[in-house]
């Protein structure tokens, strides 16, 4: 499955890998779709894997305040073991949503065999 930005990377007995390209144009955005069947308990798991970065300089002009917002998140990831990331995925049209959900579908089908 190739078009619209949507390409299978690999299949395995148990598992199927899907690159999706986000329209963006820059390929750290894209995104892996990970299908995995666990035969033990009937379960088939969706793993995304995306590059997150976190950065406070959309908060504020000021460096300082801008440090002291990363040494606050570093403070957190020490001692909580986690920070708030989000991260767009940008689509380019229902072809693209559509092509997503078809290797969604594919993959589902792959794991029943």
């Amino acid at each position: 499955m190739t078009e619209k930005r949507i390409m299978k990377l690999h299949e395995f007995e148990d598992t199927i890998y899907y690159r999706a390209a986000c329209s963006c144009g820059d390929a750290r955005c894209d995104l892996t779709l990970e299908l995995e069947k666990d035969k033990e308990c009937g379960m088939v798991f969706l793993n995304m894997y995306k590059n997150l970065y976190w950065s406070s300089h959309w908060k504020s002009d000021n460096f300082f305040k801008n440090m002291w917002l990363r040494i606050k998140a570093a403070f957190k990831m020490l001692f909580t073991g986690y920070v708030e990331i989000e991260e767009s995925f940008i689509f380019r049209g229902d072809e693209q949503i559509d092509a997503f959900i078809d290797a969604l579908k594919e993959g589902r089908d792959y794991l029943k065999k």
